[in-house]
């Protein structure tokens, strides 16, 4: 009886540990859903183009001033959500991976380097997590900063 006892509980073990990990997969899709989802936002597609549309030298606290600065927010908030997602492996790093999704989160933290940089004059950890984000695509696709130059 003892014997019938410890396998039904082992059985219960291992469904329960399947069960755990589907639904950790599970939440992983919905995760990759959503940033493809906001990719095709109106206003993050906006943002984008903002970004795009910055003059070469432009002034940081110029675009706080503007409505810039809050298209500006949308994209660097949206890229601050993946790094922190990815850095607690809820988005998988492989949606970054030698793609035009991580080409695009190094080339939007390369223009906005100088903004970012300003706004951490005052808050030391803004878009940390978007830098996070962007130095580990560079760490495992070095290559892409070669596209960055031409």
């Amino acid at each position: 009886m003892e014997l019938i006892l410890a396998l039904i509980g082992a059985v219960t073990g291992c469904l329960a540990a399947v069960y755990s990990y589907t639904a950790i997969e599970r939440s992983k899709i919905e995760a990759v859903n959503a940033y493809y989802k906001n990719d095709r936002d109106p206003d993050f597609i906006e943002a984008r183009r903002t970004v795009y549309n910055l003059p070469e030298n432009y002034i940081p606290s110029d675009l706080i001033q503007d409505e810039r600065g809050s298209k500006i927010a949308i994209l660097i908030l949206s890229y601050e959500q993946s790094g922190i997602l990815v850095k607690e492996d809820q988005l998988p790093f492989w949606v970054f991976s030698k793609n035009a999704a991580g080409f695009a989160v190094v080339n939007f933290y390369r223009i906005l380097a100088p903004y970012i940089e300003y706004r951490r004059g005052k808050h030391p950890f803004f878009a940390i997590n978007f830098e996070s984000l962007r130095n580990r695509i560079v760490k495992e696709s070095p290559e892409i900063l070669d596209y960055m130059k031409s």
